[in-house]
């Protein structure tokens, strides 16, 4: 069994962590004993208030305002974690949108925009952190795909294939990083009760549960817990995979 407070001493950043599954993420991190920096696009309320509750609630946290899809912003942030503790030991990439529509109308910029973040900004925070775990051989990666990964969705064509990107990406990283200690995960989940979800809960809520074997939507807390476990030496063995965390959806 792993401590309850696992994580003391180690440095972790969240992006997107401002609401919803990031935020719930940050949260436990922190309640196992992680110094979680709490990631959002821009400077805003939201993201200081996660920070802020998790200090409150005896953790360690501070907000840094990045656009992962912007290179030299994340070099900036980077930057900051490093000359404050010169560390990383996990990095969550969280942060991402949704630009819906249908192929045959979606816009370039649409298709382009989920994309960069979706996907690249994955790629811009995980290259950037590799530079701090590598020299010290070890640390922990968890990307946040889909289950759209895997069964696709009508006016998701450009979320699915960064989400499903994101998977092939974790897969090909945890090779080659494997020998350095450090471990490259990535959750897959479903229907999960955010803001994200909103319009699908109002529109078609009850459709939606019929199709869930467990009867509910999840929590931002349900994904936490298996990211934590990720992050956790319980999971020093498992690398390249993909979580489903979906209460049985894609078997129903």
């Amino acid at each position: 069994m792993t401590s309850e407070r696992e994580f003391t001493g180690q440095v972790a950043l969240v992006t997107g962590a401002s609401r919803g599954i990031g935020a719930a993420i940050a949260r436990r991190l922190a309640a196992d004993g992680a110094f979680v920096y709490v990631n959002d696009r821009d400077p805003n309320e939201a993201a200081k208030s996660v920070a802020s509750g998790i200090r409150e609630a005896g953790g360690r946290a501070e907000a840094v305002f990045a656009d992962v899809a912007d290179t030299q912003a994340v070099e900036a942030m980077f930057r900051a974690v490093e000359s404050e503790h010169g560390r990383l030991d996990v990095l969550v990439n969280n942060a991402g949108i949704v630009k819906d529509g249908l192929l045959a109308t979606m816009r370039d910029q649409d298709w382009q925009r989920v994309l960069d973040v979706n996907l690249g900004g994955a790629m811009i925070c995980t290259r950037r952190a590799l530079r701090l775990m590598m020299p010290a051989r070890r640390g922990r990666i968890v990307n946040t795909s889909s289950i759209q990964a895997l069964r696709g969705g009508r006016g998701q064509a450009n979320y699915a294939a960064a989400k499903a990107g994101l998977l092939a990406f974790t897969r090909a990283t945890a090779l080659e990083v494997a020998d350095r200690g450090i471990r490259v995960n990535a959750v897959l989940p479903g229907f999960i009760d955010t803001d994200m979800t909103a319009r699908v809960k109002r529109v078609g809520g009850d459709q939606v549960l019929e199709r869930i074997p467990v009867g509910r939507l999840g929590t931002p807390d349900d994904v936490a817990g298996v990211v934590r476990f990720l992050c956790s030496a319980d999971a020093e063995y498992v690398t390249g995979q993909g979580f489903v965390i979906d209460g049985g959806l894609t078997i129903s």
